[in-house]
């Protein structure tokens, strides 16, 4: 089968993604596949590809929504599919996931613009205060108010652009766990150890932008209470490929978010599961 993998330039910013993608290559030329690296010039070159996988950054803005929308109209085999991007992206869509699927998640609260009662949910919630837009992603558009002051301040600049925030418990800890599914079975696991002095997997430290340590975990070391957790979350979005960041305090665990097309880097989330370039492989070649 021969499979389009859609990439833009960011893709090879960090080596260990280019050499990932170059294992996907590898890997699918062993199988008997033929995978190929292609640009935006996908979208007239769809028919020749049986699958598609998706590597950029996915958003219902972006030409990877295009694609993979494209891709199923035309009966394709594409992860991402066009669903879980929509609703990953849209963190208001995946807290109502949560929601009625009883997903443990810190306490969370959507705000409308009601000002009112602002500091009621900070009092709710207490401080710091997590506040997030509903199209956060690698850590941006995400802030933490220590105060009212800087949580009316906060909220006012990220509702200049969109119609609700997320107010959410701030739960402190070293690291957060990112356990990869893909057609709910685990794929791998890993955690996202914080740099020194951050609270986020990326932060901006004494002027200077760090990123997280990436520690990888056997699938089968990990918890029965952990994988559930990961599992029901997946879930809870569809059955594509996933990344569900997860914070565990005390034995229990919070889902953070679930995340479509997340990361894959050589000697990152393959370290200890090194077959997950042949089960995504498996996945989208199947009939």
């Amino acid at each position: 089968m021969r499979i389009g993998c859609f990439v833009e330039s960011y893709n090879f910013k960090f080596k260990e993604e280019a050499e990932a993608l170059q294992i996907f290559v590898k890997t699918a030329k062993k199988m008997g596949h033929e995978l190929e690296l292609v640009g935006k010039e996908i979208l007239r070159k769809m028919d020749k590809y049986d699958s598609i996988f998706i590597r950029a950054t996915t958003d219902p803005l972006l030409t990877a929504f295009v694609v993979s929308r494209l891709a199923e109209e035309m009966g394709k085999n594409v992860i991402d599919d066009s669903e879980s991007i929509r609703i990953c992206s849209d963190k208001i869509s995946l807290h109502y996931k949560f929601q009625k699927n009883e997903i443990p998640t810190p306490k969370t609260i959507l705000f409308f613009g009601d000002y009112e009662n602002l500091e009621d949910y900070a009092e709710q919630l207490g401080y710091p205060v997590v506040v997030k837009k509903p199209n956060s992603r690698f850590s941006l558009y995400v802030e933490k108010a220590n105060n009212y002051e800087e949580l009316l301040s906060i909220t006012k600049k990220f509702m200049r652009k969109c119609r609700a925030v997320l107010l959410q418990e701030y739960i402190p800890t070293n690291f957060d766990w990112r356990i990869g599914v893909l057609r709910n079975k685990l794929l791998y696991a890993c955690k996202y150890v914080m740099a020194k002095g951050a609270w986020k997997i990326h932060d901006i430290v004494n002027g200077r932008r760090v990123y997280c340590d990436v520690k990888a975990v056997k699938v089968d070391n990990l918890s029965l209470k952990l994988k559930n957790v990961a599992l029901k979350a997946a879930k809870s979005v569809g059955d594509g490929l996933y990344g569900i960041d997860i914070k565990e305090v005390n034995g229990k665990f919070y889902v953070i978010e679930v995340n479509d097309n997340p990361s894959i880097g050589h000697g990152w989330e393959d370290r200890k599961n090194p077959e997950l370039y042949e089960e995504i492989l498996i996945a989208l070649t199947e009939t």
